[in-house]
């Protein structure tokens, strides 16, 4: 298969070589990379030629793929299509190259999820949940003139509506003149593998929640009213306004603690341990979800994780060995552990042009 690789002005030549790398590992040719910048002053990126846009029709290429933002790709596709600059499904995503990479890793490997993904992409893009996620349409905003904060109407495990808030510039959807924010319980429906509540691994009243990586608050919500207490951990700042209008109902119930989790205490980061120094003989459930940094938390709650009756779901997806790293930690502490059915592809993870793998979502563990 012979290809090009379309450079958008502002993309670095360094993600168009990453591009070129993992389509060589395709054995596929390149016949050229094509600049969409009229002020390009490359002439070459990897020892490919870089061509102007008018040159284009003069390449040889099956494939054209793109190295930009969705937003911006589903804007310039018609555009070329309509200028007679290739068929519609000539014109991909740069995550195409990753699906066809995968395709070919993964085509012989005897697991059943993983061939249901395989058979998926057939006729769908490559996406973080694949078939096991569908996302609605969305919940509407609405706008708290009071604490001028927007806010969402967010259901809780026991029916109840509640307002959960956003900060005051975050970026929603837009339709019909109304906005819109994605709604995050669809990826804690029954076939998700970012599940984090199961039937026999759940939440039961009067334990307390430890949630580090709170962002918008959704899960701590979702619980609000069945647990004892709530230690909420968050520390991207634009989140804690946010935070504490949203629970600021429960202010005896709620501590947040607006720092990083880590296996130290110093500056920004803080141990679980550290921050919590009298939990003993507790009933605690802990939620995980911190960007890679899960292994580094674990360290730092070790006299939590071993002197409590201890439930834990830990994101294992961030990094291609957390999983590993994860249960071994939690093994070492005594823990038996499980993970979440299916699989992931963290497209957000940098390295994942290198490593081209499916990911387990969720590492459950518990100590009684």
């Amino acid at each position: 298969m012979q290809i090009v690789i379309m450079k958008l002005p502002y993309i670095d030549s360094s993600f168009c070589v990453k591009l070129s790398e993992v389509a060589e590992r395709l054995g596929y040719d390149i016949a050229g990379i094509v600049s969409l910048d009229l002020e390009e002053k490359l002439t070459s990126i990897k020892n490919y030629h870089v061509y102007p846009l008018n040159e284009i029709l003069n390449l040889k290429w099956d494939v054209a793929v793109f190295a930009c933002d969705d937003g911006i790709f589903d804007d310039i596709v018609p555009r070329m299509v309509e200028l007679g600059i290739g068929k519609r499904e000539q014109l991909q995503k740069s995550f195409w190259l990753l699906q066809q990479l995968m395709i070919k890793k993964y085509e012989d490997f005897d697991d059943p999820a993983i061939q249901e993904t395989l058979e998926y992409w057939k006729t769908h893009e490559l996406s973080v949940f694949n078939q096991h996620v569908q996302m609605g349409t969305g919940d509407r905003v609405f706008f708290d003139s009071e604490c001028d904060l927007p806010y969402v109407y967010f259901k809780t495990v026991d029916g109840d509506y509640r307002k959960m808030y956003y900060p005051r510039n975050y970026q929603f959807s837009l339709r019909n003149g109304e906005k819109f924010v994605r709604n995050l319980m669809t990826e804690q429906l029954p076939t998700s593998p970012h599940l984090y509540i199961k039937d026999d691994h759940k939440i039961c009243a009067g334990d307390i929640v430890i949630d580090a990586g709170v962002c918008e608050g959704n899960f701590a919500l979702r619980y609000i009213d069945l647990c004892s207490k709530m230690y909420l951990f968050e520390a991207d700042s634009k989140w804690i306004e946010p935070l504490n209008q949203t629970f600021k109902d429960y202010r005896d119930k709620v501590e947040i603690i607006p720092r990083f989790v880590s296996n130290v205490t110093g500056g920004e980061n803080i141990t679980i341990d550290d921050a919590l120094p009298n939990l003993r003989g507790e009933k605690i459930f802990i939620k995980m979800d911190i960007e890679g940094a899960e292994p580094l938390a674990l360290r730092g709650a070790k006299r939590i994780l071993t002197n409590n009756f201890v439930k834990a779901s830990i994101c294992s997806y961030h990094k291609e060995y957390d999983l590993i790293k994860i249960k071994s930690i939690m093994q070492s502490y005594g823990y038996k552990t499980s993970t979440s059915n299916g699989w992931m592809v963290f497209i957000w993870d940098p390295h994942i042009w290198d490593t081209a793998d499916f990911r387990k979502g969720i590492v459950y563990a518990k100590n009684y």
